[in-house]
């Protein structure tokens, strides 16, 4: 039977494996031709290749994660809650809520306003705040990583 550690890198390798040759196959497979209605504008064969392997993926790591939130709930005591003195059931709790408190005020707060996508207005309210909730997430974990890094390391100079 394989330890953990070589079931998961054997699926990382796996996964690049599909996501480098979905990749090549896209940009290698009717790549350049031209978009019907304006050929100025590149309409790749494998675009929904391209998708479905997003799609397929998303959906896979949303399960995974719900199958693992479960499992770990059903496994857990109470003597795990604080490790070496460290409350880290609380800490997980509280990153946990602030993923979901910022993915939520970041959707809230992402703009609406249409854009222009190849050379045609995109007006879909749910997916450009989408779209902001994303990049305005990343960028505050990013920004509030490296403040907390950046405090951490103050603390240990002292």
């Amino acid at each position: 039977m394989l330890d953990t550690k070589r079931i998961s890198g054997r699926v990382l390798i796996i996964l690049v494996g599909i996501i480098a040759a979905a990749f090549c196959a896209f940009f290698f497979i009717g790549y350049d031709n031209p978009y019907e209605e304006n050929p100025s504008f590149n309409s790749p064969k494998l675009t929904g290749v391209i998708i479905l392997l997003s799609v397929v993926m998303t959906a896979g790591t949303l399960a995974l994660a719900i199958v693992s939130l479960v499992i770990t709930l059903r496994r857990r005591d109470k003597s795990a809650a604080v490790v070496n003195n460290v409350p880290a059931a609380r800490i997980a709790y509280m990153v946990t809520g602030g993923v979901a408190a910022v993915l939520v005020l970041t959707f809230l707060l992402g703009s609406a306003s249409p854009m222009t996508v190849n050379g045609e207005p995109y007006v879909h309210t749910f997916w450009l705040k989408t779209a902001d909730m994303f990049i305005y997430t990343a960028v505050t974990m990013l920004v509030v990583a490296a403040v907390a890094v950046a405090v951490s390391m103050l603390k240990v100079r002292q």
